[in-house]
């Protein structure tokens, strides 16, 4: 490769060695990022020196982590200030990390299009039945989303065992959603087991005596992403009988705990009944 005068690179040779393209190399010096280190004044021909190489990958790798070339320019300028340049990439991987969940939680919702637009998922008609009296021990927090109702699973099940608490054949488990209208964030929800018997819980577990409900309820079999069904089901059932309801709350019959296939869970979608 041809080098030019005074030990310095021509722009062609500086290029291929930093896998940065000539008009790349001209855009940065337009916008402060790295600058030639002689433009020859008759001929226009720029130079670097080779130690500005370091720099140029530098840049590189910051503009493959999306950063924008303003951002790229002042990094570059701050190298001596490690804190400074350390903070920046912090705030640039929280951002990353916000952009995937983001991302995540679309590809959901594509997929869920995807199973509405195929039909009528497998649940049972509404019903109206009543729930018998039991014994719970709960777990009540403000979770950020709907979709960390498994953090409280998480916590719930050692305190469960710490306790020693006797669980019954044929038990049930569900969450209940307290808040009386959806929420976009900071979601109260209580997740519950049914137990043999009362038991003295350390906080911040609870266990309580819950009396025999009246409640509407529709059972879905497969994906939480066949939900609105069920759900759009429960609303025509208790628009039609006038019902006034209290917190829906799911029964997990089969939940993902058990058993990781989607098409394998079943879910009681109930709401109590508020007498009139």
């Amino acid at each position: 490769m041809d080098h030019g005068g005074d030990g310095l690179l021509r722009i062609g040779t500086f290029s291929t060695l930093s896998r940065i393209s000539v008009r790349m190399l001209r855009h940065y010096q337009e916008h402060g990022v790295l600058a030639p280190a002689l433009v020859d004044p008759f001929s226009g021909h720029r130079y670097y020196r080779s130690d500005q190489l370091a720099q140029a990958h530098l840049a590189v790798q910051l503009r493959d982590a999306g950063f924008p070339v303003e951002a790229i320019a002042r990094l570059l300028a701050s190298t001596a200030d490690p804190a400074r340049v350390d903070a920046a990439l912090d705030a640039r991987r929280e951002e990353l990390s916000r952009r995937r969940e983001e991302l995540h939680a679309q590809l959901v919702a594509l997929d869920q299009v995807r199973s509405t637009l195929k039909g009528h998922p497998k649940m049972t008609d509404v019903t109206v039945k009543t729930l018998p009296e039991m014994v719970t021990a709960s777990l009540r927090r403000v979770v950020p989303r709907y979709g960390d109702e498994g953090t409280l699973w998480q916590e719930i099940m050692p305190l469960l065992q710490r306790a020693g608490a006797p669980f019954p054949a044929g038990g049930i488990s569900g969450a209940t959603f307290h808040d009386p209208e959806h929420r976009e964030s900071d979601v109260d929800i209580e997740v519950w087991v049914q137990v043999a018997e009362t038991f003295a819980p350390a906080a911040p577990l609870v266990c309580r005596r819950e009396p025999a409900r009246e409640i509407v309820t529709a059972t879905l079999t497969g994906d939480y992403a066949r939900m609105p069904a069920v759900t759009g089901a429960l609303g025509a059932f208790l628009a039609e009988h006038r019902m006034e309801t209290g917190p829906m709350f799911n029964i997990y019959r089969v939940s993902p705990a058990r058993i990781p296939d989607p098409g394998s869970w079943i879910t009681d979608v109930c709401f109590p009944v508020v007498p009139r």
